[in-house]
């Protein structure tokens, strides 16, 4: 029986240290700068949320990246959402339109993962597919709407600073918003359009 191994990257040391499984390995890396992983290692190459950062140039050169460490035959898997949020509050619909304004200051428009299937073909990639699912935020979407609740949260914490610099708010202020903005899921059905979009290495 065959091992399957894993490999993660992330530009911050957010994966554990001390315990995790014997077939899992971290490594703290900068994917723009390309990984330490050989050519044609990887079966299949999947990245994720990673739309906040990246420019057009960005999303050209980590394709690259993953075409050259996957093995021919392997796939590419991006899963992205374009930052909007869809029938949401007022407080949501703020916090939302101050990222984006922070985005465009650095060159970056997240509605470009609506286009990932083209840049993946553009890239060498094969039998490229796009699916799109409409995930629920807040309890009124069930257990999977309280995950991505929490989850959306979790990144709204990490871009309150950019938010607030956006906004020209202090942080406090920026917190405020964004209780409000967790106030709103119970009462406005939001949801998010999660882009999916995956191809094959040529063999």
């Amino acid at each position: 029986m065959s091992t399957v191994n894993f490999v993660g990257v992330d530009i911050s040391p957010i994966y554990p240290t001390a315990i995790y499984p014997r077939n899992c390995n971290f490594y703290n890396e900068n994917i723009l700068d390309g990984v330490s992983q050989p050519d044609g290692a990887f079966d299949v190459v999947y990245q994720r949320n990673v739309t906040c950062g990246f420019t057009f140039e960005h999303w050209q050169k980590v394709m690259k990246e993953a075409y050259r460490v996957l093995k021919p035959g392997g796939y590419y898997e991006c899963v992205e959402s374009d930052i909007s949020i869809h029938n949401a509050g007022p407080q949501t619909n703020l916090v939302f339109n101050h990222l984006k304004m922070a985005m465009a200051a650095k060159n970056v428009d997240p509605t470009i993962v609506r286009s990932l299937d083209r840049l993946m073909a553009a890239a060498g990639f094969k039998d490229v597919h796009v699916k799109e699912y409409m995930v629920p935020v807040g309890e009124w979407g069930g257990k999977v709407g309280s995950l991505w609740k929490q989850n959306l949260l979790a990144i709204m914490e990490t871009v309150r600073p950019v938010v607030a610099r956006a906004a020209r708010i202090n942080d406090g202020q920026a917190q405020e918003i964004m209780e409000a903005m967790v106030q709103e899921t119970s009462v406005y059905k939001a949801h998010q359009v999660l882009y999916v979009v995956y191809g094959r290495k040529p063999l």
